[in-house]
Order: C-alpha cells, then sequence, then structure tokens
C-alpha cells in the first residue's frame, strides 16, 4: 500500500542526532567466520567465470532488486560474467510492480532457469537456509550480500559481505560500485535510491551514517519523475478490498495490533498492511498473517523502542516455518499447508497468544480496532 503519510522533511540532522546510526568500522559478526570483505579479491575471484545467476528472497521487494541491479551492473563491468536476476515467488505490491515496469528490471522467473547453465550463483538480501528463496539446493552459493544478522551456511561462500549493523543491502551494493568508480546509469541510480529510501522509511527506520551518505550520493542521478510514477501507482480495486478487510478484523491488546486477512492475492500484502496499522497511535506492535495458496505468510512490525521484531518473528514461527528480519521488520512463512479459512484461523490465533506471552501482553484488554 503506498506511504500516503507526510514524508520527512528531507533535513539532514547531524549523526549524534540519534536519526542515524554510526556504522561500526568492523565486522559484528566475526564470531561467525565471516570477517571483513575486500571487493578486490571478491572479484578477483570471479575472473574467468562466465554465467552469474543472482536470486533474492521470494517475492522480492525494492531493496532486494536494487541491490540485484547493483551487483549486476557490477560484475559486468569489471569482468566478463553476464549475470541474470532470477525471480522467486512473485511481484506483487503495487509500488514494486512500478518499479519493475518503470526500470525495466529483467526478472526471469526461477522456475523456467536451467541452472547448470550457470557457473556462479549469488543471492542478494538474504542467504542460504532462511527458507525464504528458490535457491537451488543442490548448488554451492559463491556469492552472499545482505544486511540481516549472519547465517553460518552464508560464511561457505568466497564472497560473503554481510552486515547487520546497515539499514539496507543495496546501500553495500552501491558502495562497492563507487569504489570501483563506475557510473551509474539512471534506472539503476533510481533502483537504488528507492530501494535504501524505502527499507528505511525515508532515513527514518534504521538507517545509519552510510544511508545518509548514499542517499545524498544518489540524489542528483535519480530520475524524480520515475520516482513519482514508483511511489503513486494506480491501485488495483484489490488494494481497496484488503484495506477495508483488514479495518475492519484488525484487534487491539493494549498496544499490540492484529489481524488475520484470509485469503490475499499476493504474500506481501501483509507487510503493508503491517506498515499501515503501526501507524496507529497506541501500537507498539502488530502481528499481520495471510494465507497466499496454501501457504500461511506472517509480518510483524514494531516501534523503534521495541527493535526486536527478527528475534520475535524467529520465537513465533520456530522450526514450525522460516523466519527472518532485524530491528523494527520481520516476515515468515508456516511451512504447514492449509486449505480453509479455518485452518488459517486457528494457525493465526497460536501466533498472537505466543506473540502475548513474549511480549507480556497476556490478559491485555481486547477490542476491535474498529466499533
Amino acid at each position: 500500500m503506498p506511504d500516503r503519510r507526510k514524508q520527512p522533511s528531507g533535513e539532514f540532522g547531524p549523526s549524534s542526532s540519534g536519526l542515524f546510526t554510526p556504522e561500526p568500522r568492523t565486522g559484528a559478526h566475526s564470531d561467525l567466520g565471516i570477517g571483513d570483505f575486500s571487493l578486490t579479491r571478491g572479484l578477483e575471484r570471479l575472473q574467468g567465470r562466465r554465467d552469474l545467476l543472482i536470486y533474492m528472497h521470494d517475492n522480492p521487494d525494492p531493496d532486494a532488486m536494487g541491490a540485484a541491479m547493483g551487483l549486476k551492473h557490477l560484475v559486468e563491468c569489471t569482468t566478463e560474467l553476464r549475470a541474470t536476476l532470477a525471480l522467486g515467488g512473485i511481484v506483487g505490491r503495487a509500488e514494486n510492480r512500478a518499479m519493475v515496469e518503470r526500470l525495466k528490471i529483467p526478472l526471469i522467473p526461477a522456475e523456467v532457469l536451467n541452472t547448470d547453465h550457470f557457473d556462479t550463483i549469488a543471492i542478494v538480501d538474504s542467504q542460504p537456509g532462511t527458507g525464504n528463496s528458490s535457491l537451488p539446493p543442490d548448488r554451492d552459493l559463491d556469492i552472499v550480500i545482505d544486511h540481516h544478522p549472519a547465517r553460518e551456511e552464508s560464511a561457505r561462500a568466497a564472497w560473503c559481505d554481510i552486515r547487520p549493523q546497515l539499514g539496507a543491502t543495496s546501500t553495500i551494493v552501491l558502495q562497492y560500485l563507487r569504489e570501483k568508480s563506475i557510473p551509474l546509469h539512471t534506472n539503476l541510480a533510481t533502483a537504488l535510491f528507492y530501494a535504501i529510501r524505502s527499507e528505511t522509511r525515508d532515513l527514518g527506520r534504521e538507517a545509519t551514517a552510510a544511508e545518509r551518505d548514499a542517499y545524498l550520493f544518489l540524489i542528483p542521478l535519480v530520475d524524480h519523475h520515475l520516482m513519482f510514477r514508483i511511489q503513486q501507482p494506480k491501485l488495483p480495486r484489490q488494494y481497496y478490498e484488503a484495506l477495508d478487510r483488514a479495518l475492519r478484523q484488525a484487534e487491539v491488546w493494549g498496544d499490540v495490533i492484529t489481524v488475520n486477512l484470509g485469503a490475499i492475492p499476493y504474500p506481501d500484502l501483509v507487510a503493508e498492511v503491517a506498515d499501515l496499522l503501526l501507524d496507529y497511535e497506541a501500537a507498539q506492535f502488530v502481528l499481520c498473517c495471510g494465507r497466499f495458496g496454501k501457504q500461511i505468510f506472517v509480518s510483524l512490525r514494531t516501534e523503534p523502542t521495541q527493535r526486536r521484531a527478527g528475534e520475535l518473528m524467529r520465537q513465533l514461527i520456530g522450526s514450525d516455518g522460516a523466519a527472518g528480519g532485524h530491528g523494527t521488520t520481520a516476515g515468515g512463512r508456516l511451512f504447514v499447508p492449509v486449505t480453509s479459512d479455518a485452518d488459517l484461523q486457528t494457525a493465526f490465533e497460536h501466533l498472537v497468544y505466543r506473540l502475548l506471552d513474549l511480549t507480556g501482553r497476556v490478559g491485555a484488554p481486547r477490542f476491535p480496532l474498529l466499533g
């Protein structure tokens, strides 16, 4: 759902103001064997390679697509590699579809690709073992680039650059391009800018000094007419149906908002609704779920004062599915297939009461958001 709230004015204070978190100088994941990354060595290892297949998490968001576009541009400008972007799932959100169409992002459905054709495999904005991507199970990864908490499986990749202290994966990829002085064409600059802007909610959510620097670097390179068309797309009837259903179904448990959307037209609708409901004046936590096909998708949002969304989501899902996230945003899906609204409601109620227990809200007064 488009963010129609008033945006920040664009005035930037010093990093000590609390709006930006300074970027640590050393890796925050050395305990997993993932140390400081050398771009020069990473590119040297790709010499002699022919074809690179770049994966993102399924149902990719702007940060995943921007980072994938940037990595494609980087390797094609510095090596003999030809890069292909693999799409797992669908691009459902109106803004994300507009981004793909307006910026002409060349996404190829993962299920039609012959992975044997590619001698190099990468993933951006996700990692192996998360369960949220279409990575081929029988192939080793060569490149992992992400800003989510590091996983042990990622350290097996020769090119492993994971920086959970940053606000966006696109920030990392832009730093690569700047380090190698590679010019950015307008569509790529616009994609990276929109990726960082949307991932950090205009630098207001989990942004660091690195995102501020990237933002200011990209502004003069962006096609702002295209940006407007991406951010303000025409909306289908499904948007208003989902909005109506979300508002009527949402329940309030003190400062926790929960909503079961039922059957949904695309998976990231749960994230859209969660973002919307976090604007409610009493909300500190928002849990939203819905059923796409036979799978249950879950989204969790928290206020910056409750920076533990990723941890909470992993506890909520446990071994029943795949979960990931970081400070204020997290998502997951359940592995057990569901075929009815009754099955979905049962799973949803379990998630709600688990969240109330984890956050110490059991016994909070319960009432509908409207009425």
